[in-house]
């Protein structure tokens, strides 16, 4: 799944928070870069931001990828 280009914070939220455990959201790394900034704390802000909604983030060269974590029968999530 794709977020359409100039979303807002509060819908990257809304759609991580909806996301089912294994599922995938990407945006363009513009929108990365609109989004969480371009100096050198921004990775760890995005880092952050995808732990606070059980997620797992990934780099690509045009794009940012988010994976909800998959929670294990005891309910501690898969990393």
């Amino acid at each position: 799944m794709m977020l359409h280009r100039d979303f807002t914070l509060p819908e990257l939220q809304e759609k991580l928070d909806k996301l089912q455990p294994g599922a995938m959201l990407q945006i363009g790394r513009r929108d990365y870069e609109r989004v969480f900034g371009l100096n050198d704390v921004a990775v760890n802000r995005l880092r952050h931001f995808a732990k606070g909604h059980q997620c797992i983030v990934s780099f690509a060269d045009t794009a940012i990828l988010f994976r909800k974590k998959v929670a294990l029968s005891g309910g501690s999530p898969v990393r």
